[in-house]
């Protein structure tokens, strides 16, 4: 019995392996996560920047494409305002409210800066510039928010790969 053991788990392995490969119709690669180069543009950027907000660079990307929102737009707004979160009190990296405004976390202030740019009332319908000047009304701030986006990346539009 000691002899049927070895060889009937190898059998049954090569069985489970052509098993698997008998169903044309599944693709294992359907599942596999693309590789965003975005992240790994923007973890570079602020690493090198020394920002303690690195660690949430595909949650930045995330929630700008889920708000419609330009992807180097929420870490520029959050060094500008404090220095990629080097400043930031109460988890507020965007000075948001004027600063007065505590989150409970920083992935909280992401989504909840993200979801207002792209579609709160003062916000909506605006392009970039338009939601810069109502993000803070100082004549420089939106050159300031776009020369960081252009250190980020010159392109808005970044491909990903396999």
């Amino acid at each position: 019995m000691k002899r049927l053991l070895p060889s009937g788990l190898i059998f049954a392995g090569v069985l489970g392996i052509a098993a698997a490969g008998a169903q044309p119709d599944q693709d294992i690669t359907k599942h596999r996560k693309k590789f965003d180069l975005r992240e790994a543009i923007l973890r570079k950027f602020l690493r090198d920047k020394h920002c303690p907000d690195q660690e949430y660079a595909e949650q930045f990307i995330a929630e700008a494409d889920k708000h419609g929102l330009d992807w180097r737009l929420l870490p520029s707004l959050a060094m500008v305002e404090s220095g990629g979160g080097k400043t930031a009190k109460g988890n507020n990296l965007f000075g948001w409210a004027n600063g007065k405004i505590a989150f409970n976390s920083i992935s909280e202030a992401i989504h909840t800066v993200a979801v207002a740019l792209g579609h709160g009332r003062a916000y909506r319908g605006k392009d970039l510039d338009g939601k810069l000047a109502t993000f803070n009304h100082g004549t420089d701030y939106s050159a300031m928010v776009r020369a960081i986006m252009n250190q980020i990346s010159p392109r808005v539009q970044v491909e990903t790969a396999d």
